[in-house]
């Protein structure tokens, strides 16, 4: 017995006409079972156009209403605090038990009767069990042919819900593997981006290499294959990347609690920063293939992979569907990634003021974000070459850029306000535009170093860059 009553649930039933059932089905009783918070609903609508409902429910709720097939009758209605939305479906087959047997997963083909008062669980594959058992088990290959999308949902829920793919659903990814290729891109970005966002991704990619839709997804990944162990890699390139995205979620645990709200934010609606680190750590070595010799010692090079590896994943993340400024985002950490580690290589007490304000200014709030890549690229590689004392200066090396880091913002914010930016024009007899700015920030980056600490030298400072 379930009872999925709650408020908005009394709502949408008092909404429906007589003769209509509802059933809320799928992830929301999972969740329900496994005790998470829930933002998303599925519905399944008997007796009336869901696509219909879903307006009648929009409208009561003030919420926007979205069509999202209407051929296949469904319809999405997201509520006015735009975080949470449900679905609404017609009943495929015109009966659940038709509906739940075209479901992906037994743990999503469960339902429930919207009605007063508890109700039954309708649960003809056993779907409770799998989800007691933290396991992943296809319905049938039919369905996952028909909509190849959930090949790759099964490793994003096993990475959401720390369960495990059982041996048969496996075989049928691998055996089906390439019809990923079949669907849109953009909702392969959705359920990456939502894999990628879980705490533990990189094992899930592990699988995703072994049955190859990983490198369906992307192929440019191929070329890494062949890129062996070397006196700095212990791994072959395509596994030193992925290990890379486990560092990632290894060492983020480490983290300072502010920089991992930093890190966890919010980077546009639905997407947490997090999702496009790990993917920058997937990719951050796109490059060495192309720029990959061997030097007359037996040395490996990737010259200036950084740079081609963050120019190819332009179109990489383009094709993916990516936004711009998650591209913008993701390239530049792949770009920077070594900057941290070449910073520190010599000991930080080596490190001029200017040289590590130079390293935040170029990467300004990104600068935890990359400081986490560079430690997990760093921890990712141990050939012979590499050293105990190696990993522990870079570790070391890494935290007190993290630490310096925060205080430097505090001493921006701390900082007396010894210009305006009304006094950069008139000092410079400027308008107001973007060099104002420029100068303004310039300032501060002077201050924090202790060069300036009067009107007076803020004045001297800024007759400096008359144009």
């Amino acid at each position: 017995m379930l009872n999925p009553d709650n408020e908005i649930n009394r709502k949408i039933l008092g909404l429906c006409p007589p003769g209509v059932e509802i059933y809320v089905v799928g992830g929301y009783i999972r969740d329900i079972l496994l005790e998470r918070e829930c933002y998303d609903r599925d519905y399944a609508i008997l007796g009336m156009p869901a696509i219909e409902f879903a307006k009648e429910v929009a409208a009561y709720f003030e919420g926007n209403f979205v069509l999202l097939d209407k051929v296949h009758d469904i319809a999405r209605v997201v509520m006015p605090d735009k975080k949470t939305f449900f679905d609404f479906a017609g009943c495929v087959g015109g009966d659940i038990y038709t509906d739940l047997a075209n479901r992906d997963y037994t743990i999503n083909a469960v339902a429930c009767r919207l009605e007063e008062g508890q109700c039954e669980i309708i649960d003809p594959f056993n779907g409770q069990v799998d989800i007691k058992n933290k396991t992943i088990k296809a319905i049938s290959e039919k369905n996952l042919v028909e909509d190849p999308l959930r090949l790759l949902r099964a490793f994003r829920l096993a990475a959401q819900f720390e369960f495990n793919i059982e041996e048969n659903t496996i075989t049928l990814i691998k055996k089906h593997h390439q019809l990923i290729n079949n669907v849109a891109l953009e909702r392969v970005n959705t359920e990456l981006v939502k894999l990628f966002e879980a705490e533990n991704s990189a094992q899930n990619l592990v699988l995703m290499k072994e049955t190859e839709i990983l490198l369906d997804i992307f192929p440019e990944l191929v070329p890494q294959k062949q890129v062996p162990p070397n006196l700095h890699h212990h791994l072959y390139l395509i596994d030193h990347s992925i290990e890379t995205v486990r560092q990632v979620e290894i060492h983020l645990k480490n983290f300072p609690d502010w920089a991992k709200r930093h890190i966890y934010r919010e980077f546009s609606t639905n997407i947490k920063t997090i999702s496009l680190l790990k993917t920058a750590a997937l990719l951050h070595d796109l490059g060495k293939p192309d720029t990959w010799s061997i030097d007359e010692n037996g040395r490996h090079r990737f010259i200036k992979h950084e740079e081609i590896g963050s120019e190819q994943a332009v179109e990489v993340l383009k094709r993916v569907k990516f936004s711009k400024n998650a591209c913008k985002y993701i390239t530049m950490l792949i770009k920077n990634h070594l900057y941290p580690s070449q910073l520190i290589r010599e000991g930080l007490e080596k490190i001029s003021d200017k040289a590590v304000m130079r390293f935040f200014r170029r990467i300004t709030d990104n600068t935890p974000d990359l400081l986490l890549l560079a430690l997990a690229d760093r921890m990712s590689a141990r050939g012979p070459e590499i050293t105990g004392e190696t990993i522990e200066k870079n570790i070391e090396g890494i935290y007190r850029l993290l630490e310096k880091y925060k205080e430097s913002k505090e001493e921006v914010k701390n900082l007396p306000k010894l210009l305006t930016g009304k006094n950069v024009m008139e000092i410079l007899d400027i308008p107001r535009g973007p060099y104002v700015g420029e100068i303004l920030k310039k300032l501060k980056e002077e201050q924090i170093s202790g060069n300036i600490a009067s009107r007076k030298e803020a004045e001297e400072f800024v007759k400096m860059h008359k144009k």
